[in-house]
């Protein structure tokens, strides 16, 4: 990082993450921000910061003036005094003094904060690095390493490694379906109703609360993931949409806390499909409907599986011959083709039998 995260990471992977066109470098600093709120948090509770006491923060080593700038805001954030350093007279002078090195960009040496000892301003200095930042074409990673010490006794009050990934968002689904509507109108209650049910019996469930979602395997445009989705979401879970799209990714996510949940849901559509048992002489058809899913519920910290089902439903629909006229059309599908043969249809053979009638008629005359 010379001058911000965002251009480590543009130095690191110039790419674009996503279908969605997200950048690699908003995807950094959403992740940056994500690890300062941690960081915020851990602030809070550090009681040996007193609130009062002024606390200044050191520049990166490596120029990151928009990380410092939003760790000053977590400091006021979590209840601390902030003060700027730069604003006394020894600031600058000190800095210059400072060599920084690998070694020293994260823990200050003693004879180091003796140099700080001359400023009337700060009684306490937050310093820190960024340790990592990593990127790929799924997410960004940024790494945060941060430390107050006491200027006047050396102590090392607080520190913490906070570390956040932001996953970019997989593809959108299309919308348009090739399943048949007749074929989805007789499966979609029935199956969610099966999922409902099993979800209901499961005594396990009780202990998680929010349940990251994968895509399931197998499925066409993401229709059986939404239904269910549809079921968690009346259910004792909520389920919560965390942008991964593999076990491994969602497991990172929420080790990672930020309430991204406590369990991994995934599946596997086993079978979807229709085919005709029975058409009548009137073109009216039964067909027969399945769906079969299997289903995940896994604990993300335990790798426990709370909940497993394997879902099948199977139902018969009525297709085909609605009326005189698909009847027709079912026994002569001619007419299906020709419309207007219904009406000059029966005119040419009466004309034909008209016609054929006088010659037989006039054949058989007597001489």
């Amino acid at each position: 990082m010379k001058k911000s995260i965002v251009a480590m990471v543009a130095a690191f992977a110039a790419v674009v993450v996503c279908k969605g066109a997200i950048d690699a470098g908003e995807l950094a600093e959403l992740a940056l921000k994500d690890a300062v709120a941690d960081a915020t948090s851990s602030l809070s509770a550090a009681a040996k910061i007193p609130s009062k006491e002024p606390v200044a923060v050191l520049p990166f080593a490596d120029g990151g003036a928009g990380a410092a700038g939003l760790l000053k805001n977590a400091l006021v954030a979590a209840g601390k005094t902030c003060v700027e350093g730069k604003e006394d007279p020894a600031w600058s002078e000190i800095l210059k003094e400072i060599a920084w090195d690998e070694r020293r960009e994260d823990i200050l040496d003693p004879d180091t904060l003796d140099k700080f000892g001359k400023l009337k301003s700060a009684r306490y200095l937050m310093y820190g690095c960024v340790r990592r930042v990593a990127s790929s074409e799924r997410y960004v990673l940024v790494e945060l390493e941060l430390h107050v010490s006491s200027i006047s006794t050396k102590e090392h009050v607080w520190g913490g490694t906070f570390v956040r990934r932001h996953f970019a968002p997989g593809a959108e689904p299309d919308g348009a379906l090739d399943i048949p509507a007749d074929v989805r109108l007789a499966l979609v209650d029935g199956v969610k109703a099966k999922v409902a049910d099993s979800l209901a019996k499961s005594a396990k469930l009780g202990s998680v609360g929010k349940v990251a979602i994968l895509p399931i395997a197998g499925d066409v445009d993401q229709y059986a993931e939404g239904l269910f989705r549809d079921v968690l979401s009346k259910s004792s879970v909520t389920p919560v949409n965390l942008d991964v799209t593999t076990r491994a990714e969602a497991r990172f996510a929420v080790r990672e806390g930020g309430g991204k949940g406590d369990a991994i849901a995934y599946g596997v559509l086993r079978d979807l499909s229709a085919k005709v048992v029975e058409t009548k002489p009137a073109g009216e058809k039964t067909c027969a409907a399945t769906m079969e899913l299997q289903l995940w519920i896994e604990k993300a910290d335990t790798r426990e599986i709370v909940w497993s089902d394997t879902v099948q439903f199977v139902t018969e629909f009525k297709t085909g011959a609605r009326g005189w006229w698909d009847s027709l059309c079912a026994a002569v599908p001619f007419f299906a083709d020709h419309p207007s043969a219904i009406v000059w249809l029966p005119l040419a053979v009466l004309l034909g039998l008209i016609v054929l009638f006088k010659f037989f008629k006039a054949t058989t005359r007597v001489r």
